[in-house]
């Protein structure tokens, strides 16, 4: 497991920063039609294709689970050093 710890900048300018979380890493086997399709996404999106992969693992899991995913959610919120320092309420919406 690594912890990683990313800053992206938006094109309008706007900085998001993921805050450290641990990873696993995953060795997966899929179609060669299914790779074609996910590179296309990611090309159109200019996104790379791993981060494509990781949106649709995380849409499906909100999809097929919610209440297990909002659960999730709240956990790695709760988990983050300012929320502990605030000592703040949350109500997630959506």
């Amino acid at each position: 497991m690594t912890e990683v710890n990313k800053t992206l900048k938006t094109p309008e300018g706007y900085t998001i920063t993921f805050p450290e979380s641990e990873s696993v890493e995953l060795s997966l086997n899929i179609s060669k039609d299914t790779m074609e399709l996910l590179e296309e996404i990611a090309r159109k999106r200019d996104l790379n294709v791993i981060s494509v992969i990781k949106f649709f693992i995380s849409k499906g899991l909100r999809d097929l689970e919610p209440e297990l995913a909002k659960e999730s959610a709240l956990k790695r919120f709760k988990s983050r050093k300012k929320f502990k320092e605030e000592n703040a309420e949350v109500d997630l919406v959506a």
